[in-house]
Formats: structure tokens, C-alpha cells, sequence
């Protein structure tokens, strides 16, 4: 027999956990060789269908979420058409709470594996289907399901999911990783709060399997558990560890509760390598109400002097969620501002998705929410939102990224806002109107053009100071590396001679190199201290990023 797991992921960065975690226990357990056949939605159709053809499996096994079902849909009815004997098996998020539904929709699949799929996908394989459990399966024109099946209560029996040639092919993606399973908080929107149990990888086996990744030198590793920092003792015993072995290249990225954490906890991560850690806060809301309905709670003020604590080395992505219940265009402003003011690296706008299975699923009529009935299911609106207040917030999400998620505009927006605004979302409520009364965001635009609109906002807008904010746009601009040409805004205060002086100094094997790999610009408003007074600054582009030197001549 030959087993082909499939996993078709959303970007070619990413890569797919669940199938790598059922190969290694196929093999160890069933003495069973699967191949993996991982491939991006990117990928042209046909050309999967052709891999799969190509490999010529009995049986095809594969992970279904929310980025890919519909291109799984498509893609097992082609299937059955090249290999009309082969057995189709889907299992993941999307078709494990309505698996009949899907078989009958569907006739090319021949089982959904429902829930956890490691136990299961093994019992399909080696037994017969009337043993087998958490498995739905055709019995002529039926649709049958056995049972459940139970969770590994023992998860150091699953063996490490990636193999020595995949961490070497796949060290500069997005590789995944669990140390626990299950979430014990009930958010009414999360798949996650279908299972409130927690199950724990041995301390011991998550250090072991850490020091592989660190030691094959992966650039970034996500933990994919719910909330990583439940258990203190056991989260700062791995977290010790991975200081005490710190590599230097590779980024550990966290899922964590903002207001869990206590001093002790603080205190640590204060003295983490900046750049080691990086975490996801799910903030979602700050509206009392909201925070009730969904069955989350925030502690606002803990959250916010733990992440301004924080922040200068961990990395940080706030997560907000609109069209949540009770949620209105007016109060998302608020939660918006709360997150801004804490100056993460990444704000993270997302918007609500009615997933079966979940709680807010069953109250879709007490919120009168219109949602779409495909993947990504997300809200048009509710009782509290209307369509078009999301398409603004969907604008606003664009801008952000534009202007504060990419970091490029760090100097000029924060001028901006300083000056001439009192609530953050202001402005980016302003910039979304503005790119959407130019019709801005239906062309893609490069990074100089970005820029330009900034520039254009501003003298719209009509505010005054415009030499000192065009002299904090000029920062920011060389700061993105060598300018191949200079925008018409951009005011030139270059003394050549200065420049040539520099550039004789500087260690480089020739002074076309210095000048390749350098900028030399005036000032004439100090911008590094952000008060009147001239400075002259020499820009240095390197591999990590730009080296800032003051001029002396």
C-alpha cells in the first residue's frame, strides 16, 4: 500500500505540521512508509494533480483548513478522474464538524478523519473500518461513524515531526512546532475552545526537540499552542533553556495571554537577546461588553505594563478582531487606540469568522450576523456593524499596513500624529479615505509611491510645518536602503565634498563600493532628538539592516 499525505498550505514560506506528525507515527506505529507532497494554494492546480498521478498512491490522505478547502474540493473530484481507485481521505478543522454533510456533498471521498488525526489515520490503515474510530466512512448509500476517537493522553509517544533533510531544505521557512494541545479558556469564536483540555509534551522531550531546530540553525520556529504561557513552572523551564542555548539566528515565536505573566516572568523576558522571542497577543477587544459575550477576559492595565515592559526586545504582534459581538464601529476605535498606544511591532486587524463548531456559531441569529458561506466565512455584518463600516476597517487594516505594520514610516507618521491628531485611528481613518477617493487601492504600488501618497496626504490636508515633517519623510525614506532615484518632495542637502571626504575614510575596498553601499545627507532639523538644529548623518546599508553615523567634518 502507498500512503500519500498532502498538504497544500496557504504560502510557500509555511509548512504543514499535522501531515509530518502523522508520517512519523505511521512509521513507528504501523511500520508504514508515507510520502509527503506539500505544495502552496499558489500552485497552479493541474500541476498537483499531476504529483499526485505522478506518485501513483492507493491512498490519499489530506489536511483540510480554511485557506484550502475549496481548493481541496476541486482537487479531489480531478483526482478520482486519473485514479479512479484510489481512496480519498480529508481530515483537519474544516471537515471534522460537519463530516457528513461534506461526504454527501461530495462523492469522491471515500473517509473524513475527525479530530485529532494521528490514532485515527493509523486504525484506518491497518484495520478494518468497523473498528476503527473518529473516522466517517461510506457504507453504500450510508454514511457511517463509530465513534470518537480518544485523545494520546501520553503526547511524548508522537515522534518528532520533521526529519534531517527537512530541516535543512525548509531552515529559511516558517517551520511549526507544539509542546501542548487543547486551550482551557472558552472564547466563543475559537475552534480552539472545543477542546478545553490541555495536554503536555514532556518538558524533557521539548528541550530535546529544541535543540534540533537550534542546532540546524532554523530561522523561525512557531509554537502552534493555544496560549503557550499557562503552566509558569514549565513555560520558564523551556524558556531557561532556550536562553541558556541561544544560537543567535533562529526566532521562537509564542502565542501568549498579555496579562498572565507576573514579575518574575517580566523580569526574565527583560533580559532576553532582542529578536529571540517574538509573541502574539490575542487583545481582539477592549469593550467590556464584547469581552463578556465571547467569554474572554482581559486584564487591560496588567497587559499594558507587562507589554511596555517588554517591547524594547521581544517582538511583539497585536491581534484585534472586528465584527465581534456587541462590537461597533465606535467602540473598535477604542481598542484600536489601546493597542496602538503600546507601540507593537505589528497590529494585526483581523475580522470575525463564523467557524462551524464553535460557540458563536449557534448565536449567528441573536447577533443578526450576515456572514460569507465559504471559506474564510467571515462577518458582513451584525446588529452592531453594518457592511460598509467593515469595508472602511478593511481600508484601515490596508493603511496600517502601509504606514505602520511594514515600519517604514516610523519618523513621518509618528510627526503626524503628534501634531495634528488626538486619537490614533484618526489618521488612518483619514489616509483610507484618502486612498479610496484616489482609487489607491485598486493598482499595486512600489515602495517610493507609498511615500508619495504620504507626501500628497499631507499637503492635502493643508498642515502647516511641512519642512520639519518632510525632513522626518527624507529619514525614513533613506532608511529603506541606497535611493535609486529621489522623489520630487525630496529636498537634496548634500555637500559632495563632505561626502567625498567621508567615503575616503570609510572601510571599503573602493570608493565606488562606499558610494554604492552609503548616503550622505543634511538636515536641517534635528531628527534624531526631535528639536531644532542641524544634523549631518551618513547612512551605511549592510545585511542587517542600515548602521546611522554622524559626520565630524
Amino acid at each position: 500500500m502507498k500512503v500519500v499525505l498532502l498538504g497544500i498550505n496557504s504560502k510557500y514560506v509555511h509548512t504543514n505540521l499535522a501531515i509530518r506528525y502523522i508520517r512519523g507515527y505511521l512509521k513507528k506505529y504501523g511500520n508504514i512508509e508515507a510520502a509527503i507532497l506539500e505544495t502552496s494554494i499558489n500552485n497552479e492546480l493541474p500541476e498537483i494533480l499531476r504529483d499526485i498521478y505522478e506518485a501513483k498512491p492507493n491512498f490519499l490522505i489530506v489536511s483540510t483548513y480554511i485557506w484550502n478547502k475549496e481548493y481541496v474540493f476541486k482537487l479531489v473530484k480531478e483526482v478520482k478522474k486519473v485514479l479512479p481507485f484510489i481512496k480519498v481521505a480529508l481530515g483537519g478543522p474544516e471537515v471534522s464538524y460537519n463530516s457528513e454533510e461534506v461526504m454527501n456533498e461530495f462523492f469522491e471521498i471515500d473517509y473524513i478523519i475527525s479530530g485529532e488525526g494521528e490514532e485515527s489515520t493509523l486504525q484506518l490503515l491497518t484495520k478494518g473500518i468497523e473498528d476503527v474510530f473518529g473516522v466517517y466512512y461510506r457504507d453504500g448509500d450510508r454514511i457511517k461513524h463509530n465513534d470518537s476517537q480518544e485523545s494520546i493522553c501520553n503526547l511524548d509517544k508522537i515522534p518528532f515531526p520533521y526529519t534531517d533533510e527537512e530541516l535543512i531544505e525548509n531552515k529559511e521557512k516558517i517551520l511549526y512546532y507544539e509542546s501542548s494541545r487543547g486551550c482551557p479558556f472558552n472564547c466563543s469564536y475559537c475552534m480552539s475552545s472545543i477542546d478545553r483540555s490541555v495536554r503536555y509534551f514532556s518538558v524533557d522531550r521539548v528541550k530535546k526537540d529544541l535543540k534540533t531546530f537550534l542546532d540546524r540553525g532554523i530561522k523561525i520556529l512557531k509554537f502552534v499552542d493555544r496560549t503557550y504561557n499557562l503552566k509558569k513552572e514549565r513555560y520558564m523551564e523551556i524558556w531557561r533553556y532556550l536562553l541558556d542555548n541561544y544560537n543567535g539566528h533562529t526566532t521562537f515565536h509564542f502565542e501568549i495571554s498579555g496579562d498572565l505573566f507576573d514579575e518574575e516572568a517580566i523580569s526574565f523576558l527583560e533580559k532576553v537577546p532582542d529578536g529571540y522571542f517574538q509573541f502574539e497577543v490575542g487583545v481582539q477587544t477592549t469593550n467590556p461588553s464584547t469581552m463578556a459575550l465571547i467569554n474572554r477576559k482581559n486584564d487591560l492595565e496588567k497587559l499594558k505594563d507587562n507589554v511596555l515592559r517588554i517591547k524594547e526586545n521581544i517582538h511583539l504582534h497585536l491581534d484585534l478582531i472586528a465584527g465581534l459581538p456587541m462590537e461597533g464601529y465606535e467602540t473598535f476605535k477604542n481598542s484600536f487606540d489601546y493597542v496602538y498606544a503600546l507601540e507593537p511591532e505589528m497590529i494585526q486587524l483581523g475580522f470575525l469568522k463564523i467557524l462551524k463548531g464553535t460557540q458563536i456559531s449557534q448565536e449567528v441569529d441573536k447577533n443578526q450576523y450576515k456572514y460569507m458561506n465559504f471559506p474564510p466565512y467571515e462577518v458582513l455584518s451584525s446588529s452592531h456593524i453594518s457592511y460598509s463600516e467593515l469595508l472602511r476597517l478593511k481600508n484601515i487594516e490596508k493603511v496600517l499596513d502601509y504606514y505602520y505594520n511594514s515600519g517604514k514610516f516610523k519618523k513621518s507618521v509618528q510627526f503626524i500624529l503628534g501634531n495634528f491628531y488626538e486619537k490614533n485611528f484618526n489618521l488612518y481613518e483619514e489616509l483610507a479615505d484618502f486612498f479610496e477617493k484616489n482609487a489607491y487601492f485598486k493598482v499595486a504600488h512600489k515602495q517610493t509611491v507609498i511615500f508619495n501618497y504620504l507626501y500628497d496626504f499631507y499637503t492635502e490636508k493643508g498642515f502647516d510645518k511641512i519642512d520639519v515633517f518632510l525632513e522626518y519623510l527624507k529619514y525614513d525614506y533613506l532608511m529603506q536602503g541606497k535611493p535609486g532615484f529621489y522623489p520630487e518632495w525630496y529636498r537634496k542637502d548634500k555637500n559632495k565634498d563632505v561626502y567625498g571626504e567621508i567615503v575616503k575614510n570609510l572601510n571599503f575596498k573602493t570608493n565606488r563600493e562606499a558610494y554604492k553601499k552609503t548616503e550622505y545627507e543634511g538636515f536641517d532639523y534635528d531628527i534624531l532628538l526631535n528639536r531644532a538644529g542641524r544634523r549631518e548623518l551618513l547612512f551605511v546599508y549592510t545585511k542587517n539592516g542600515v548602521e546611522i553615523k554622524e559626520s565630524n567634518l
